[in-house]
């Protein structure tokens, strides 16, 4: 967008809702509540804007504060987090739009959007009329507002990642699980790892949240321990010198031959806004996995378009019947070769990002976390543990691998797995945790 007007994101616990940014105003905490109040009216705040992502119990780790200027550090289609009250309206909904009272011709009073009450006057459908945004104009002025509702679609170009090293065991575990359900099921997954100085993105682990999926599509659960697992993987890859670098996800072969579905596209392009706080370069990366007509699995990696990011975070990309299309939104203009396009073949928006093979880190053993099938016991931990002593393999060795140090907070305070990760980094667990975690496991003495 110009600079008219700017969008920022706001990821709660019911969603992402969009809020417009007005021209002319220093973007401070104050001007970004009023403008949530006055467009957001039915939504009520339970915790202050944050920069980062934080839980309901904890304190925000990089929150807005009052009287400085954010207009440099919030782009068109930044991200801030907070808490609702989950009886706000959900984003998208009429009732999170302003509304008005009026009287029909039968004398009853009704209730109508403000996009309603407006309309014939609008700039553009669902937007607010000129006067009602700005009372004097400059033809310079309205040209630049009004292309910055007009995109002109550019293929995906070159992207900023320059490969994908995938852990090899990572990898294979994941699509196996894909295989030994036929490729019949959906699957995501989060990569965690590093990013190199020649913008190659390094994968260390993959985590599986917890999800609902079937044969079309993946939902991610919603409850209070589903987030808390998410944070308790984040402050672990945080420890460890990881981060979120990228997402897999799986599905079985599609007969209509689209690479991405409009599901996909507008997932990868969040996680690209959020991991880039905003509509910037990033190395942020997406790998698809499937089987071809021979049945064999098949591993492709691509980052979206920055014109992606941006239509995204503006919400002008919507979800249609065509799986392999997405839908303008009535506000925007989209121009393909020339011509309106009410529609947009996901295809536009990939880069191509080359895929390596690499051996990471950490092992690989344990069970993985929320699959059917899939179980963490103190049984496996001591099956695990028992490898100490054997091949070369130390406790420390033993006890790096990212699964079972996700099982361990399910009995360790967090301040307890810093502790065991600083000692993995080391090569050097305190005696006390051994014996902890060993008599945990069933195999005191292993360490």
């Amino acid at each position: 967008m110009s600079a008219l007007s700017s969008l920022i994101r706001l990821r709660t616990n019911l969603g992402v809702y969009r809020v417009q940014m007005a021209e002319g105003n220093p973007i401070t905490l104050q001007f970004i509540a009023d403008q949530i109040s006055s467009q957001l009216p039915g939504v009520t705040l339970t915790s202050p804007l944050s920069f980062r992502p934080y839980s309901e119990t904890a304190s925000p780790s990089d929150p807005l504060a009052e009287g400085t200027d954010y207009t440099t550090r919030l782009p068109n289609g930044a991200m801030l987090y907070t808490f609702v009250d989950p009886n706000s309206p959900p984003p998208g909904s009429e009732a999170s739009k302003a509304t008005k009272k009026t009287i029909t011709k039968d004398g009853n009073v009704e209730l109508q959007s403000y996009e309603q009450s407006v309309s014939g006057q609008a700039f553009r459908p669902g937007m607010l009329p000129l006067r009602s945004m700005k009372k004097h104009w400059t033809l310079q002025e309205f040209t630049e507002m009004d292309s910055a509702f007009q995109f002109k679609i550019k293929g995906g170009g070159a992207s900023f990642c320059k490969a994908v090293k995938l852990e090899v065991n990572e990898a294979q575990s994941f699509q196996s699980y894909l295989r030994d359900r036929q490729f019949h099921q959906c699957r995501m997954g989060y990569m965690y790892g590093r990013v190199s100085e020649g913008e190659e993105v390094e994968v260390e682990f993959v985590y599986e949240p917890m999800q609902e999926a079937d044969d079309t599509s993946f939902n991610l659960v919603e409850t209070e321990e589903a987030e808390k697992e998410r944070e308790n993987v984040e402050e672990i890859a945080n420890l460890l010198g990881l981060k979120k670098v990228g997402w897999i996800f799986g599905h079985p072969p599609r007969e209509e031959g689209f690479i991405f579905s409009g599901e996909e596209v507008l997932t990868a392009a969040e996680l690209q806004l959020e991991a880039a706080d905003g509509v910037e370069d990033t190395t942020f990366v997406t790998v698809k996995v499937t089987v071809d007509a021979e049945g064999k699995a098949e591993f492709n990696a691509f980052t979206l378009s920055k014109q992606a990011m941006e239509m995204v975070a503006e919400g002008a990309l919507e979800l249609m019947a065509e799986p392999g299309f997405c839908k303008v939104n009535e506000t925007f203009t989209a121009i393909v070769e020339g011509k309106e396009a009410k529609k947009i073949d996901n295809a536009f928006w990939l880069q191509n990002v080359a895929i390596k093979q690499g051996e990471g880190q950490f092992v690989s053993w344990f069970p993985k976390v929320n699959r059917d099938g899939s179980i963490q016991t103190h049984a496996a931990l001591g099956s695990q543990l028992s490898k100490s002593g054997k091949k070369g393999f130390t406790f420390e060795d033993c006890m790096s691998d990212f699964q079972a140090l996700l099982y361990l907070t399910k009995f360790f305070p967090m301040s307890d797995v810093s502790n065991i990760i600083e000692g993995i980094k080391k090569k050097k667990i305190e005696d006390g945790y051994k014996i902890m975690i060993s008599s945990m496991a069933g195999v005191d003495g292993a360490y």
